[in-house]
């Protein structure tokens, strides 16, 4: 490479970072392979205009569905959501079963109607929101630098000192993809990359007594139904405010500035040439 053009990427490089932030310039030069990440497991993805996708990749059990069934099942509990919302909020996009493999794509036009459908816990907003909402942030925190953790248990009150990040928090054992570059995750969590976290993996034993407790769990959670059908034999247990809290997802990251940084960062780069 020329001089020239050493000295044209440097000045963009420190153009983007100035204007935009330094984890701008982790997604133009390739920190990490974020952008290229698919799920591997299941997954909900986090959008910035508040939308949702959630990739359910399971393995689907004959003795409680075969996959027709479950497609049709799927279906109408989807079409009954809309109904009730008013409007296309979840949209099926992709299903697929073959044997006893099952990849179930839906998409959800907000947190809300994720939350409402499958009646499990969700936020994503700044960690002020959060903690006007009620949450405890009881957990423990490890901090994060481009996808890996460099400090574990970090000091009582260092991840809520950062009011300006954004905090999303799920209670479906789900991996989660947040539009922004990761700081801090709960105990629970690990990084993936610089954008995306997931549960930490269960020991054999609790998987498998907990599989055989349980059966197969359908979409997230279950099914949709209107919460007030739910019986009160299929109610959680109550636990304390703390100990549910601390069975939460958390995860604290800078929200990218602009959905487009690596255009920005291109077209510095064309005009120097």
């Amino acid at each position: 490479m020329r001089r020239s053009e050493i000295g044209i990427c440097a000045a963009a490089a420190a153009a983007a970072c100035i204007l935009t932030g330094c984890s701008m310039l982790d997604r133009v030069v390739g920190a990490d392979d974020w952008k290229s990440w698919k799920p591997a497991m299941t997954t909900l993805q986090v959008y910035q205009d508040g939308s949702l996708t959630e990739t359910i990749i399971d393995t689907l059990d004959q003795s409680y569905y075969n996959a027709d069934e479950l497609q049709d099942m799927v279906a109408r509990s989807v079409r009954l959501y809309n109904e009730e919302a008013g409007t296309d909020a979840l949209t099926v996009t992709e299903y697929a079963a073959s044997q006893q493999d099952l990849k179930l794509v839906i998409q959800y036009a907000s947190g809300e109607d994720y939350r409402s459908y499958n009646q499990l816990v969700f936020f994503d907003g700044s960690v002020l929101e959060a903690e006007m909402e009620g949450f405890l942030f009881a957990n423990s925190f490890r901090r994060v630098e481009r996808g890996k953790v460099v400090q574990e248990e970090v000091p009582d009150g260092e991840a809520l000192a950062h009011k300006e990040y954004r905090v999303t928090i799920t209670d479906s054992g789900h991996a989660v993809q947040v539009p922004g570059k990761i700081c801090y995750v709960s105990v629970n969590a690990e990084p993936v990359n610089s954008h995306a976290a997931r549960p930490l993996p269960e020991k054999t034993e609790e998987k498998a007594e907990k599989e055989t407790d349980e059966g197969l769990v359908l979409p997230s959670s279950a099914v949709y139904r209107k919460p007030e059908t739910v019986t009160e034999t299929e109610k959680k247990p109550e636990i304390s405010g703390e100990e549910r809290d601390r069975s939460y997802i958390y995860v604290l990251y800078e929200k990218d500035p602009v959905e487009n940084g690596g255009d920005m960062l291109q077209a510095l780069v064309n005009k120097k040439e």
